[in-house]
């Protein structure tokens, strides 16, 4: 539950709640441990905007092989997803510059 505290420091039970559909009541019962998260909670969380958090959360310390990959993958796409809005920041900044 501490991935969850970490990646929503603020109203977690809320947070929860938006990403899974779940009542917030249930997502605070949840978070005290007293209710199971259930494999439909969890997949709506990593269907979510912070899957990959909770996907790495889930996996924890384990390294198999397609983990390891999946793990180069994403960074791969970030980097990719980084340079692109770079290079439209510099175009901008050209076409400024030019006028």
């Amino acid at each position: 539950m501490q991935v969850f505290r970490r990646l929503f420091p603020h109203q977690t039970a809320a947070e929860l709640a938006i990403r899974t559909g779940a009542e917030i009541r249930h997502c605070e019962r949840c978070l005290a441990g007293d209710r199971d998260l259930g494999s439909a909670f969890q997949a709506k969380l990593l269907q979510s905007d912070v899957g990959d958090k909770i996907l790495d959360a889930i996996m924890g310390e384990a390294r198999p092989a397609w983990w390891v990959g999946f793990k180069k993958q994403l960074e791969l796409s970030k980097l990719v997803k980084a340079q692109a809005e770079l290079g439209r920041q510099i175009e901008s900044m050209q076409r400024g510059m030019a006028d």
